[in-house]
């Protein structure tokens, strides 16, 4: 038997989203969780049992009433019969009835692709416009003034993503990067090479929940900021540092003295914030220090490697799951990679957090 390769009630509600009240309002009954009615068509002859599960996912049942059986030809592609015809369409006709009724319109397939258009237009007060006359769910954002493209979100085949073993279609976001940081970006799961961009300086995001929605604004940010020639604003006179733990154990240093002395990277003054982010494994700020002394001679116990030193005191210590490099990322931090400014998002949130001792 040759089954109907697209589900009919997946076709119909692909670009709805569920409305509850809306659905309560049409005649659904809330139950364990899900939302149930049954509707007579064609005169009776059949009957609709329909499923609305939470996440907005509709299952369909046609059942002939005079038998109280399920109506099979309804999705056996080969039967193609007047009867059966009429009876599919009007199926169907009963499903787009209930979608304009109970659920909201989406401009996507996939619901991270809505979130993240919702958040662009809620946060960065940018709206979208589809340029491609054939293509209406290419979807694209642009820098206001300058009107150049910051954001693409774009419908493909998984297979020409380079899944060779994956079906289906997926919503993707094609962002611009820096030029250095694309080959990192990619090593990440859901962000790829980018599709029909220069994949020097631009990626491509897929949009299937691969990766956190805050991890996206980052990348979204990055990409406007480039675009638009902005760079990533930064708070004066703090910094972040890495750090090595297997090299030297910080942890054990702190509780012996809370003043260190360490190189200098960056032109620092008496009073900065240095935050000290420990690598591996750990990966996040775990110290914050108050600059004592800068410019100072280097010890020739270091082996002429730097060639200023500067006196830390610890002020606060915070727990290593806090700031971690994802929390970093997405407020504006991209790599640890040397010493880096602390981004005005990342300082509002490091200002956010209670007194921690």
């Amino acid at each position: 038997m040759e089954v109907i390769p697209a589900d009919i009630e997946t076709v119909v509600f692909e670009k709805s989203r569920l409305n509850k009240a809306k659905l309560l309002t049409a005649g659904f009954q809330e139950v364990n969780g899900t939302f149930v009615v049954s509707l007579p068509f064609h005169d009776g002859q059949f009957r609709a049992d329909l499923t609305v599960h939470e996440d907005g996912e509709v299952e369909g049942t046609v059942v002939e009433t005079d038998l109280e059986e399920v109506y099979l030809p309804l999705r056996v592609a080969s039967l193609t019969s007047p009867f059966v015809l009429q009876v599919r369409q009007e199926y169907m006709d009963l499903l787009e009835d209930i979608r304009a009724e109970a659920f909201d319109e989406q401009l996507f397939r996939g619901s991270q692709a809505n979130r993240i258009l919702s958040w662009i237009e809620g946060e960065l007060g940018d709206s979208h416009d589809c340029p491609f006359e054939k293509y209406p769910e290419n979807v694209v954002c642009r820098v206001p003034g300058s009107q150049k493209w910051y954001a693409i979100f774009l419908y493909v085949e998984r297979e020409k993503l380079g899944e060779s073993k994956a079906q289906g279609s997926v919503d993707i976001l094609n962002l611009k990067q820096e030029e250095g940081e694309v080959e990192k970006l990619i090593c990440e799961s859901g962000i790829l090479p980018a599709y029909h961009m220069n994949k020097k300086n631009w990626v491509s995001v897929v949009l299937d929940d691969t990766l956190k929605d805050e991890r996206i604004h980052a990348l979204i940010r990055s990409s406007r900021n480039l675009v638009s020639g902005k760079t990533t604003p930064s708070a004066s006179g703090e910094w972040i540092l890495p750090a090595n733990p297997s090299m030297y154990d910080l942890n054990s240093h702190f509780r012996r003295q809370k003043e260190i002395l360490w190189h200098q990277p960056f032109s620092a003054s008496a009073g900065d914030t240095v935050y000290i982010y420990l690598g591996k494994p750990v990966s996040a700020i775990v110290y914050q220090t108050v600059v004592l002394e800068a410019g100072l001679p280097v010890p020739s116990s270091w082996g002429g490697r730097y060639k200023k030193a500067m006196r830390l005191k610890l002020v606060k210590r915070y727990p290593e799951e806090l700031l971690t490099m994802n929390v970093l990322r997405t407020f504006g931090v991209r790599s640890m990679h040397g010493a880096k400014k602390v981004t005005l998002e990342l300082k509002k949130v490091i200002d956010s957090l209670s007194e921690i001792e």
